[in-house]
């Protein structure tokens, strides 16, 4: 019973091959975003927490990762028949969507985190 239902899971699944390039890019976009926020917030912190202006440490962490998906979706073969000014403007809302939704999910997961970890001490009684 358990073999049929691990093959069912297997032939539902896509493989990289059955991905189309467009599913690669963006997830490869997601993760890069996702580990340049990541490497600048823990290595740039001591730095942009000197300057003490908060707008700055909020652009320097939405700019660098909004950047960086844009360049790897910029390189790779999204929508090519689109150009110009039009192609950069999808391409910087695709990686403003992305680092958004990151944002989203991370705060999910924190939360739930948190709530999980409450729940195990014993919550609040």
């Amino acid at each position: 019973m358990i073999l049929g239902f691990m093959s069912v899971m297997n032939d539902n699944e896509q493989t990289p091959e059955d991905q189309s390039p467009l599913q690669r890019v963006i997830v490869a976009a997601s993760i890069a975003c996702f580990a340049s926020l990541m490497l600048f917030y823990w290595v740039g912190k001591p730095a942009i927490e000197l300057l003490e202006v908060r707008w700055i440490e909020l652009l320097v962490y939405s700019v660098i990762p909004i950047s960086v998906t844009f360049t790897i979706l910029y390189r790779s073969c999204w929508h090519r028949e689109i150009t110009g000014a039009a192609r950069t403007c999808c391409l910087l809302l695709l990686s403003g969507i992305i680092l958004g939704g990151e944002l989203i999910a991370t705060g999910i997961i924190l939360c739930v985190a948190m709530f999980c970890l409450n729940a195990i001490q014993g919550g609040n009684h």
